[in-house]
């Protein structure tokens, strides 16, 4: 069964209120809908939900539920995002929720060539859609990287690299089940006959193969001897003659018999 994952563009359909740094909103938006895309290409089922899901939209347990955020410029330090989980106080899924951030983080900022470091805060570990998602939904929370940043924000506007790396981050931490191949019969190995050697009745078998080359010996030694003697005494033959005319011809046959002894 294939695997369900929501994604959520930060701070998408805001006017007023939380709508993110300069450049953000539009940065998540662009990268969740590529990002979309490259995981149903692989076999996953995706939700796409803004900043305000509907309760409709988001009340199912999820295999993963995934907010895309961009920090804003921090000054002096080259740039750098990192992905985040609920307080495991507040996440009945926390164990998932920290296995699979765990593999975000080892996964896309490598890839992206983003430097990765650590700002977890209350603002991620009690992020408000933690409290409207099921139990059973794992969740994470990824700053892809500083969207005013000199250096971050050229990568990020590189929609398939930031794409691409997410899409693999997921993949290596859900591995979406592949479907199994009909099972193939073995074909059937004929039995093996055991040498004469390791068989259970070993001697009685030795013995009756050593009694037929008895006899074929002492019938080779019979046919010798007999065609020595006719060699020797080659039979008497007489011949009989008869006579019989054949369409007015007379017709002798002579038929050779043994004379008996």
């Amino acid at each position: 069964m294939s695997k369900f994952i929501c994604l959520q563009a930060g701070h998408e359909s805001r006017t007023s209120g939380s709508t993110g740094a300069p450049g953000e909103r539009e940065a998540n938006i662009r990268i969740r809908n590529r990002l979309s895309e490259l995981l149903i290409e692989k076999g996953f089922m995706v939700q796409l939900v803004d900043a305000d899901p509907t309760n409709k939209e988001i009340d199912k347990d999820f295999d993963l539920f995934l907010s895309l955020h961009c920090d804003a410029d921090y000054p002096n330090d080259n740039g750098s995002g990192f992905a985040d989980y609920p307080e495991p106080s507040t996440d009945f899924s926390t164990f998932e929720s920290q296995r699979i951030c765990k593999i975000v983080n080892e996964v896309y900022f490598p890839e992206t060539k983003i430097n990765y470091l650590n700002r977890s805060n209350k603002n991620t570990r009690f992020y408000y859609m933690w409290s409207r998602l099921s139990a059973k939904t794992p969740c994470v929370l990824i700053e892809m990287g500083q969207i005013q940043d000199p250096h971050d924000s050229v990568l990020l506007g590189n929609t398939e690299l930031i794409a691409g790396a997410l899409s693999k981050s997921i993949s290596r931490a859900l591995k979406p089940v592949e479907p199994e191949p009909d099972p193939v019969t073995p074909p059937t190995i004929p039995p093996t006959i055991p040498p004469v050697g390791n068989c259970e009745n070993c001697e009685e078998v030795k013995k009756m193969i050593e009694d037929l080359e008895k006899r074929i010996v002492k019938l080779e030694e019979d046919v010798s001897r007999h065609e020595k003697v006719l060699q020797q005494n080659p039979p008497l033959l007489v011949e009989i003659q008869t006579t019989h005319i054949d369409n007015g011809d007379k017709m002798v046959n002579k038929y050779p018999i043994q004379q008996p002894d």
